[in-house]
């Protein structure tokens, strides 16, 4: 029974995986599937930027409190020797797994412990870095509470098997993506050098809480009270465009964030910023695709045809034989009740509201 949920969790993995979205959308369903296949408590997923410090993260349990002590003092207090952190495991070159399965002493003394670890009501963590030809793009961890057993070699090594499915979901699909707003849009309004919050709606705050940025300013309880790192970006674009727009990525989806300048009372400049939630439509289709009785293969194949390849290029894509293509079709066709592939695809055609990319 065990083996059989074992299969399907790879297989999901498989399909969360191939939907080539990135990782920061599908951290959510990356955390709870390897939880579930290791045998972890709770897991968390950072991302990377241009240094070597994360732009972003998702974490399945933790507090607000940890969570702003991990957005707002990072380089403050978990950047040093004794600290086994993101920071320091993206600057590892030796194995991607397993640094604290059996850390140093002075780990049990460090602000990541005590102070995220610990706080969290964990005990015990399993690391995974993830890296695209030699360059780190994120770190995976997974905990357990105090009281349960540590994390051996062998969870080590069937953390690592995750690898190249989590290697794929760093590839980006190359069709157009489509994206659809969730959930309503969220406004700030600062002044015009961006240095004060004039107004903040209780969306905004929810919004911006729950999309753990890293390094934004941006609390992770209680009220929102300075404008967000971003908003002085925006505001030295509106010199020279009409409405700068930036795009940050966060668990399930992006922040699609707008600006434009507005006539404040008194002749003093303002900017409105407004914050809208989005999606990319293949993670609905995904999750449809994964409600089938069909093989990982064949799972893949329905991902390929949603996002308009055709039956060749899905062959290619899936590394699927015209010989094996015809068998694993005759399936699909059978379970979707399509007939051909043309039939396939408007099983999945999606409706966006939002753009395409």
């Amino acid at each position: 029974m065990r083996e059989s949920r074992s299969k399907r969790q790879w297989s999901e993995l498989d399909v969360v995986c191939g939907a080539s979205v990135g990782l920061e959308v599908i951290a959510p369903d990356i955390c709870r599937i390897l939880r579930g296949i290791v045998g972890a408590d709770a897991g968390a997923l950072f991302w990377m930027g241009q240094g070597d410090l994360p732009v972003g993260f998702f974490h399945e349990d933790s507090s607000g409190a940890v969570r702003d002590l991990f957005a707002n003092a990072y380089e403050e207090l978990f950047v040093g020797p004794a600290e086994i952190n993101v920071a320091s495991l993206i600057r590892r070159k030796d194995r991607a797994s397993g640094h604290v399965i059996a850390p140093p002493e002075s780990y049990w003394r460090s602000n990541t412990y005590n102070l995220l670890v610990r706080a969290s009501g964990h005990q015990h963590s399993l690391d995974l870095r993830i890296d695209e030809n030699g360059v780190a793009c994120a770190v995976l961890l997974l905990f357990r509470e105090r009281g349960r057993p540590p994390f051996t070699e062998d969870h080590m090594a069937l953390l690592q098997m995750a690898l190249p499915a989590l290697r794929r979901a760093v590839h980006l699909s190359p069709a157009p993506q489509r994206w659809s707003t969730k959930g309503s849009p969220a406004y700030l309004l600062v002044d015009g050098l961006a240095r004060q919050l004039l107004f903040c709606s209780p969306t905004a705050t929810d919004l911006l809480q729950r999309s753990n940025l890293v390094a934004q300013g941006v609390p992770m309880f209680g009220a929102l009270t300075a404008p967000p790192a971003f908003a002085a970006e925006l505001s030295r674009r509106l010199k020279s465009e009409h409405r700068p727009r930036i795009y940050l990525p966060i668990p399930e989806g992006r922040l699609h964030i707008t600006a434009e300048r507005l006539a404040a009372n008194g002749g003093k400049d303002a900017t409105l910023i407004t914050l809208q939630h989005e999606e990319p439509d293949r993670i609905a289709i995904m999750r449809r695709v994964l409600g089938f009785d069909l093989s990982p293969r064949q799972k893949s194949i329905m991902l390929a045809a949603a996002a308009g390849a055709s039956r060749a290029e899905a062959a290619e894509q899936t590394s699927t034989s015209p010989e094996a293509m015809k068998k694993h079709l005759a399936a699909i066709f059978d379970v979707v009740g399509a007939r051909s592939w043309t039939d396939l695809t408007q099983v999945f055609a999606t409706r966006s509201t939002g753009e395409s990319e």
